[in-house]
């Protein structure tokens, strides 16, 4: 019986609020990386958060993600090897998705 009560408290308290997602081990690098770079961590939690998205919602790939963590991790050639294997449509769209996206993470003067 006791166990009956302890799965009713967990399963309600486990309703009360949307569990956040362990950020993926590219979020925690680029913003490790932005941060070495100098900005502040809230920016990069930001930024990294923003790229997340948009991989989750398909708009960008993840080689797109990698190459944007290699490029802030100061990999340019890295960066660059995998940017050139994209098909010319995404290889203009992502980055600029990426790059608008993380221009909300700053803000307005």
């Amino acid at each position: 019986m006791r166990w009956l009560l302890l799965a009713g408290i967990v399963a309600l308290s486990s309703g009360c609020g949307e569990a956040t997602p362990q950020p993926s081990e590219a979020h925690v690098a680029f913003t490790k990386a932005c941060v070495a770079a100098g900005d502040s961590e809230a920016l990069c939690e930001c930024r990294a958060t923003r790229i997340d998205q948009l991989v989750a919602d398909g708009s960008v790939s993840e080689k797109v993600q990698q190459a944007f963590l290699l490029q802030a991790q100061g990999k340019e050639e890295e960066a660059d090897a995998i940017m050139v294997t994209l098909p010319p449509g995404d290889l203009l769209h992502q980055p600029s998705l990426i790059a608008e996206a993380q221009l909300s993470c700053v803000p307005p003067n």
